[in-house]
């Protein structure tokens, strides 16, 4: 069937993934749903290419190749159940079917709907019947509006927009990128030819338009026109006179100052036909969003025919910023057109997201950073892409970062595996810190982000609350844990505070579906590895780190010298000589060897204090830990 399918198909299925994306609607969230696509589609050149011999003919070559299940195609691979049909108006087919799903969004029809185009020239059959009539330009260049105008350029594209009407937008917490005010659809009628456009039919669809959407065509005047523009001596004329007419015509220009600026980008990128209409759109829609109006390209000299409604329109060569205007939103319009004389027109406003932004979260946030793909390379590429997202915009919200690829992206299968050695799979080791890295208002992001962990954490206060009376804290673990002046250095608090953090950190890995295959703990980091490994349970590790830290407090040198400990960036021999000197004989120790260039040392305060000038003095890392007491030495 791939082979018999028109490769429209393909872009098609991946431009509306990419649409669902953007507009943060995991695939997942719409399946089964009255989601609408309607796509608006002009060339078949597939189509056209395999009936050159009807002997080859492949199986599916009706179900490849049918306009119809064009957009069928899309609603059975996403599994929606709104309308869905293909709409060939020829140029305006595109912004035909923005118009037509807008009427299925407003009728209830659907929730979502999605408006596509589609061309894609691969033969030459288009461009031959378009030259006969004149349509093309003979060196490739639309050049709207020019004397030198000689037809248009043909250009690939397909293209697809999310829409929801938006109350609907707002209730569902979306990113809105501009508003659609309105839409109109008409028909030329008789004209002198059929492919002979008609201003006056053009004008009164602006005219209605604006109407439907509840504006005056004086005071709701837009800033920006994107014109269908595509350089044809018979469009460009009646086009400029329509617009002129609408706007600026008898009983409308009352102000006779500001001028109207008309641009299209089909200067740029050439005529995509089916898919001209949502081109149109979207370049307006970006100028809308970044306040700057884009140029034309090939203007040089003004089409006769246009001078004399030139007196109120312009045409930007360079790039512009948005007129302002005061207490008016930004608002353009937008004209697609039809050889056969069908016209669309949108009314398109800007909307800022800030009106409209609500807080996900309160206060300080701890989300994952969550990504899916569906392959190795394309996850790579995705990692890279937000890390440079995040390099280019250092004050991007972490936190809206991370909610946003949690829940507004599309889970893929998970077909990557991480890479291992041999066939072993890959473990996860838990290692658990004892006293020393601790500081004030460690977890406090937790337990004010996690109503769930302020659960266990209440859980844990109340296992403490159980110990005899005599014997029971007088101070809480939240409130120290959320205090900027608690003493964590103390023993007494230090040890309760570190496990209960432990204990935390344990249950949101495993609650997040991590499972350890062994776990070890430096010092007082055994009772939480213990917890981790479900050898005690959270009461038995809160009353052994409590009772461990209140007997310790009573520790201490010879007459109650005070105690201390130290890191250092030394090896175990080159500590334990230092150890062994005159000066520090029994009263400093290595309570640790963490590494090959790395230990902990413990002793009397001062030989601690003495201790850290030498590693100084040899330019070796040295930093005392926060504690009170000598763990792992004599003053044990």
């Amino acid at each position: 069937e791939a082979l018999a399918m028109d490769p429209q198909r393909g872009l098609l299925l991946e431009v509306v993934y990419e649409a669902l994306e953007s507009g943060g609607l995991p695939v997942e969230s719409l399946r089964g749903s009255n989601t609408a696509i309607i796509v608006g589609q002009m060339c078949a050149d597939y189509n056209d290419i395999l009936t050159r011999d009807l002997d080859t003919l492949p199986t599916y070559f009706a179900t490849g190749t049918s306009r119809a299940i064009m957009a069928n195609r899309v609603s059975y691979a996403f599994d929606w159940h709104g309308p869905s049909w293909t709409i060939d108006t020829a140029c305006s087919s595109s912004l035909v079917a923005v118009h037509q799903t807008i009427q299925a969004l407003r009728s209830g029809e659907s929730r979502v709907a999605v408006a596509a185009g589609s061309n894609l020239l691969l033969g030459p059959e288009p461009y031959i019947a378009e030259s006969k009539l004149k349509m093309l330009s003979p060196d490739g260049r639309s050049r709207m509006w020019d004397g030198r105008a000689n037809g248009y350029a043909c250009g690939d594209g397909v293209a697809a927009i999310v829409l929801k009407k938006l109350s609907t937008a707002l209730e569902d917490g979306d990113s809105i990128e501009c508003v659609i005010r309105a839409t109109g659809v008409n028909q030329d009628g008789r004209t002198k030819g059929i492919t002979m456009p008609s201003s006056d039919a053009q004008a009164e669809l602006i005219r209605r338009t604006y109407k439907a959407g509840g504006l005056d065509l004086v005071k709701d005047r837009p800033q920006f026109f994107e014109a269908h523009g595509t350089g044809t001596k018979a469009g460009d004329p009646q086009e400029a006179r329509a617009i002129f007419n609408a706007f600026f015509g008898p009983g409308a220009d009352e102000d006779g100052k500001v001028n109207l600026t008309v641009g299209s980008i089909e200067t740029i990128i050439g005529h995509t036909e089916g898919t001209a209409g949502l081109a149109g759109l979207f370049n307006a829609s970006l100028a809308l969003q970044n306040a700057q109006i884009p140029p034309n390209m090939h203007l040089r000299t003004l089409n006769s025919e246009i001078e004399p409604h030139w007196t109120r329109l312009r045409i930007p060569t360079e790039l512009q910023e948005w007129p302002v205007h005061s207490g008016s939103v930004r608002r353009a319009s937008v004209n697609s057109f039809g050889f056969g004389g069908t016209n669309a027109h949108a009314i398109l406003e800007s909307y800022s997201n800030s009106q409209q932004r609500r807080s996900r979260h309160s206060g300080p946030v701890i989300m994952p950073f969550v990504f899916s793909a569906q392959s190795e390379s394309a996850l790579a590429d995705m990692v890279e892409r937000v890390a440079t997202h995040l390099r280019q915009h250092p004050n991007t919200d972490l936190a809206d970062l991370a909610w946003t690829l949690y829940f507004r992206r599309t889970s893929q299968s998970p077909v990557v595996k991480p890479v291992s050695i041999g066939h072993a799979q890959p473990r996860v080791l838990g290692v658990f810190t004892g006293q020393g890295a601790q500081w004030p208002t460690m977890g406090r992001e937790l337990i004010r982000s996690s109503p769930w962990l302020r659960r266990r954490m209440a859980e844990l206060e109340e296992s403490l609350s159980r110990l005899p009376e005599e014997e029971r804290p007088t101070w809480s673990l939240k409130e120290e844990m959320l205090s900027p002046s608690a003493k964590v250095g103390e023993a007494r608090l230090s040890q309760p505070l570190c496990t209960a953090v432990q204990i935390l950190l344990v249950d949101c890995l495993k609650a997040a579906g991590v499972e350890f295959s062994a776990v070890v703990g430096h010092s007082s980091g055994e009772i939480g590895a213990a917890y981790a490994a479900e050898c005690i349970s959270d009461k038995a590790a809160m009353w052994i780190t409590y009772y461990r830290g209140l007997h310790t407090a009573h520790a201490g040198g010879q007459q109650g010298t005070p105690g201390g400990m130290l890191a250092a960036g030394t090896s175990m021999e080159d500590a334990k000589e230092l150890c062994e000197l005159p000066i520090f004989a029994g009263r400093l120790t290595v309570a640790a060897s963490n590494s090959a260039a790395s230990v902990t040392m413990s002793g009397d305060m001062d030989a601690v204090n003495h201790a850290h000038l030498v590693f100084q003095d040899e330019k070796k890392f040295a930093r005392p830990l926060m504690v009170d007491k000598a763990y792992h030495s004599h003053h044990m």
